[in-house]
């Protein structure tokens, strides 16, 4: 399916949404859904990806909100960001729904996510984590200016972001600058 990606916008979510944004979020990454993407963690974790409080709790903290790509007013596509420390902003749970993967949205979403950053709270860097097996996204990151940091975490300990599939699971920090210091 060819969708043109010069009809849809971007804007912040608000809070009604989250029921909406946790059905897109967790559609993309597990399930069976997930497996016609190429974002899908279907084989690496079970269970969900998160739920309607975790959402609701990110978008009610200073400092964060989630970034909607809409058409026609439904939801295509959607990112968390969050000013981590003073200069540096994070940005998740990029998901683009699979029948409109592959048409450039999730670029632009990044895109528009660190010039929000920037301009928002004037960071000077963006911060993503990835599983670290799934280096196809270290791949896309690192063509958009990402660079691996060497920094892990250990994958959360939480049935809330998923049930592991495999072991040794964890995640790996890339960066970009996104405006110069100072």
């Amino acid at each position: 399916m060819t969708h043109s990606k010069s009809f849809y916008s971007c804007r912040m979510a608000q809070k009604t949404e989250m029921i909406a944004l946790c059905a897109l979020i967790n559609s993309v990454y597990r399930g069976e859904a997930a497996k016609a993407g190429w974002t899908t963690e279907a084989d690496l974790l079970g269970g969900q990806r998160c739920d309607v409080a975790m959402l609701e709790k990110l978008s009610d903290r200073p400092d964060s909100g989630f970034l909607v790509a809409t058409k026609e007013d439904e939801i295509i596509a959607c990112c968390h960001v969050q000013l981590a420390t003073a200069t540096v902003a994070e940005c998740g749970m990029l998901s683009v729904t699979p029948a409109w993967q592959n048409q450039g949205i999730a670029k632009a979403l990044l895109r528009t996510a660190e010039q929000y950053s920037r301009e928002t709270w004037q960071a000077t860097r963006m911060r993503l984590w990835i599983i670290k097996q799934r280096p196809e996204l270290a791949e896309y990151y690192q063509r958009r200016g990402y660079r691996l940091t060497g920094a892990t975490l250990p994958f959360p300990d939480d049935v809330r972001y998923g049930i592991p599939r495999v072991n040794g699971l964890y995640l790996l920090a890339l960066e970009k600058v996104i405006a110069p210091a100072g």
